[in-house]
C-alpha cells in the first residue's frame, strides 16, 4: 500500500495527491509518469509525476477528474492508501545543452510543465514559463511555478487572471520582441 501525506484539491476538477514512494523519488526524471492502481477493482491510471522529493521519499501526481476511477482518485484523503504505484516510466524530457528555455502549460498540462522548468531551473538554465487556464478559477501551481521561473507569463482564455490570450500568443509576443531560446518544451 501507498500512503497519500497530502491531498489537496486545486481546483473542481483537479486534486494534487503527495505520495510516499521513496524507490520512484529517487529516479524519477523530468517527464516520466507513473501508473496508479487504487485498488482491486479500479482500472490502472497512468499519470504524470509532477514534482519529487527524493530526501521526503514523495512524488507528486495531478490528477483531474474525468472519468470514473479518476473521479474516486480525486474523493481520497490525506491519510488513504492506494493499492500500488508502478514507476518511474516513461522517457525523460532532453534539455541537454539547453541553457535558454521557454516552458509552455495549458490547464492540467502544467502538471508535465512544472517538473520541465523546475529541472531547467534548478542546473541553472534561464527558464521563461508560460502557462494558460482557461479561468482564474482553474488555475493550478501558479505559485510553484512562479517561483522557478526567470520570467512567469499567466494567460487565461477569458482574462479573468493574468494576460487575456493564449499561450501560442504569449510565445509569439516573446519571439517578436526578440527572445530566442534553445529549446521550447510545449
Amino acid at each position: 500500500m501507498v500512503e497519500i501525506l497530502e491531498a489537496r484539491v486545486l481546483n473542481p476538477q483537479i486534486t494534487l495527491l503527495k505520495l510516499k514512494a521513496e524507490r520512484i523519488a529517487k529516479k524519477v526524471q523530468p517527464g516520466q509518469f507513473v501508473i496508479l492502481h487504487q485498488d482491486e477493482k479500479a482500472e490502472r491510471i497512468p499519470l504524470t509525476i509532477a514534482d519529487s522529493d527524493p530526501q521526503e521519499g514523495t512524488i507528486t501526481v495531478i490528477v483531474q477528474a474525468a472519468g470514473e476511477s479518476t473521479k474516486r482518485l480525486c474523493t481520497l484523503k490525506t491519510g488513504d492508501s492506494i493499492r500500488d504505484v508502478v514507476g518511474p516510466l516513461g522517457q525523460a524530457t532532453d534539455f541537454e545543452g539547453a541553457q535558454n528555455i521557454c516552458v509552455i502549460g495549458g490547464g492540467v498540462g502544467c502538471a508535465i510543465a512544472y517538473p520541465s522548468a523546475k529541472a531547467c531551473h534548478q542546473r541553472g538554465a534561464h527558464v521563461d514559463l508560460i502557462a494558460g487556464f482557461k479561468n482564474e478559477s482553474l488555475v493550478i501551481l501558479k505559485e510553484e511555478m512562479a517561483a522557478i521561473a526567470d520570467e512567469f507569463t499567466l494567460i487565461s482564455d477569458d482574462g479573468s487572471t493574468g494576460k487575456q490570450g493564449f499561450v501560442t500568443d504569449a510565445l509569439k509576443e516573446k519571439l517578436e520582441q526578440g527572445k530566442k531560446y534553445d529549446l521550447v518544451i510545449a
